[in-house]
């Protein structure tokens, strides 16, 4: 019997562990390195500069496709992140300084850049600066403010970033959707 009910303690956790789902993810990094020699006429330093830009895209297959060995893949978003890091102290550890996505919004790429507080909205050299996000307490939430309105943002169930603000020309509540660059 207590054989019995130590192979059921063993056996029950690999049936539940085998049950769970793969996920397919397709992810492509590239890492550039550049070193950068200073001198400012007391001593000559090297400061590294490292930019990793990382791809994750889910890999969604073609329903029509189903049961059949070579499916076809449908073209799904690419999260693209880029990451800005700097070595320029005496620790061999690299610090980083920027993390970057880009999204798309009226065919215009904006990036959002990470930083302290949340992160900034960038786009064009017409509009550098479109808007600011700050973290709330809330999970996944935001403060949205910019020049022309502020209202609340957050990230869909697609990774999207939606931003929900009162429009006073409208007298009714508007959505801006920043939807992954392809």
């Amino acid at each position: 019997m207590k054989k019995l009910i130590y192979m059921i303690a063993f056996l029950a956790p690999a049936v539940f562990f085998a049950q769970e789902k793969p996920v397919n993810v397709n992810v492509s990094e590239e890492t550039t390195t550049k070193i950068i020699t200073v001198n400012d006429g007391r001593e000559v330093t090297e400061q590294k500069v490292k930019v990793t830009t990382r791809e994750v895209q889910d890999i969604e297959l073609d329903s029509s496709d189903k049961n059949k060995v070579n499916q076809q893949i449908v073209a799904s978003p690419t999260k693209v992140t880029q990451t800005v890091e700097i070595e320029d102290d005496r620790d061999t550890y690299y610090d980083s300084i920027s993390e970057s996505v880009t999204y798309n919004y009226n065919n215009t790429n904006y990036i959002l850049k990470k930083n302290s507080n949340g992160f900034l909205i960038t786009g064009s050299d017409a509009q550098p600066n479109f808007g600011n996000c700050i973290i709330t307490n809330r999970a996944n939430n935001y403060i949205f403010t910019s020049d022309n309105y502020n209202g609340i943002g957050y990230f869909d169930a697609n990774s999207n970033f939606v931003v929900e603000y009162y429009d006073t020309s409208k007298k009714a509540t508007s959505k801006k959707i920043f939807t992954l660059a392809k």
